[in-house]
């Protein structure tokens, strides 16, 4: 358990992923409010108590494979991916044509007529290039929004029914083993505001 809290954790905030090496620690024998014989009970390391976290997980790609609506998204968001394909499909064609007509005609075409097709040739490359950045290869492409779009909503309920479960079943973090991240994390192990304190002094 503990070293798959760290590799989690190293895909993580150093704040976050310090709490959660911290509980690690703590179920493996570290820092707890047990007093030791003959001392004082030593300071918990976290602001919940010696005892540790209570943590739960999920698994993403089981929730995404068995709810329909995300299956019903997918399927919407490849028809949509489908017809910009075939948008793509048609441009490159055209270019195929228009390269062939001019390597038919090289040897009647005047120069004027000549440089009239290759600069159109070259505007249906650049129309063609520009299509399939912003559809797909963009950080904002067309496919990456309407993705959003689609799943934002689903996403939302998922998150909300998470919480709920977090909350209903007393559990203070959810991972997802999947994406390796935190889903859940009970709002009281927030420490954003002390640290902001902190920096003010």
């Amino acid at each position: 358990m503990a070293s798959r809290l760290r590799r989690w954790a190293l895909r993580m905030p150093p704040l976050l992923a310090l709490t959660l090496m911290g509980c690690a620690a703590t179920h493996q024998g570290g820092p707890s409010n047990t007093p030791s014989s003959g001392g004082a009970a030593p300071t918990p390391a976290f602001p919940w108590g010696g005892g540790g976290a209570k943590i739960g997980y999920i698994r993403s790609d089981v929730i995404s494979q068995r709810l329909p609506e995300y299956r019903d998204a997918d399927n919407t968001l490849n028809a949509e991916n489908n017809q910009w394909q075939a948008e793509a499909a048609r441009m490159e064609s055209d270019i195929k044509t228009k390269e062939a007509e001019i390597e038919e005609l090289k040897l009647i075409l005047t120069p004027e007529r000549r440089k009239d097709l290759e600069e159109a040739l070259n505007k249906m490359r650049k129309e063609l290039a520009a299509y399939r950045q912003n559809t797909w290869y963009d950080e904002n492409s067309r496919y990456l929004k309407r993705r959003k779009e689609l799943m934002a909503p689903i996403d939302a309920r998922v998150n909300d029914a998470i919480w709920k479960v977090a909350e209903s079943a007393g559990v203070d973090i959810v991972l997802d083993t999947v994406a390796g991240n935190v889903v859940y994390a009970k709002p009281a192990l927030d420490l954003t505001d002390r640290v902001l304190e902190e920096l003010q002094k």
